[in-house]
């Protein structure tokens, strides 16, 4: 299943009266698309009192699991919201973490919770995620049709100078930006010596599709012209002309 605002809402509502007392506080309910993580419990430093406040908690979309695997991660978030609320001492007191340390938020008390509300609930409610977890899950519909969209549109960019190439992932709808901007944003003369000229290439490589594409803040390779030619055959690329 995927989960829903009003779904994560009713389900809060329902676990917070049998296993809190209903003494979680009233947050926020977001619906995310992360594929690292299933689920986000967040909190905001209230300077004025010295303590923090919960604000959200976020299930993600990006998997489509059986409604059991999503009541665990929202237990999961639950847990959180409850530390936050009742202890703010174990994570921040003046605006630092408590006697500079880092407080292990999947620790000793996170777990002593998530035995509790599993004997209580049935649920297995664990500090990660678990190998069934992911066994019952598949990617769902909306995000494949997002990665697949983010296949087709990914490019190679290749600043070519004078000494070498920089090279990074971006996509066409980044190429008008790179176009305009790329020649006087950076000092390429540092790198690759004098600027030559910009090349867009679609290529085959589904590790490099899946990178975040950069933008205003380039992050690449710079290499050879030789090692260069290697890699884009290496990876099927053809240049393409905008």
């Amino acid at each position: 299943m995927l989960v829903t605002v009003s779904w994560i809402s009713k389900k809060y509502d329902e676990f917070n009266k049998k296993l809190f007392e209903g003494k979680l506080p009233n947050i926020k309910f977001k619906v995310g698309h992360s594929k690292h993580s299933w689920g986000f419990a967040s909190y905001r430093y209230d300077w004025a009192r010295d303590t923090i406040i919960p604000e959200a908690i976020t299930i993600s979309n990006y998997y489509d699991s059986p409604e059991k695997v999503k009541i665990q991660t929202l237990l999961h978030e639950m847990i959180h919201i409850a530390d936050y609320t009742f202890h703010p001492e174990h994570f921040i007191k003046n605006g630092r973490m408590v006697s500079g340390r880092v407080y292990n938020a999947h620790g000793y008390w996170f777990m002593n919770e998530a035995n509790r509300i599993s004997r209580e609930t049935g649920y297995d409610v664990n500090n990660h995620v678990t190998v069934d977890e992911r066994k019952a899950s598949s990617v769902s519909g909306h995000s494949q049709r997002l990665i697949d969209n983010k296949k087709n549109n990914a490019l190679i960019c290749a600043v070519i100078g004078k000494t070498g190439i920089w090279w990074f992932k971006t996509d066409v709808n980044k190429v008008g930006y790179l176009k305009r901007t790329l020649k006087k944003a950076y000092r390429w003369e540092d790198t690759i010596g004098e600027f030559k000229t910009i090349k867009f290439y679609t290529f085959k490589n589904e590790r490099l599709a899946a990178r975040r594409s950069c933008e205003k803040r380039i992050s690449g390779w710079r290499t050879t012209k030789f090692d260069f030619i290697k890699k884009m055959e290496e990876f099927k690329a053809t240049e393409v002309r905008f």
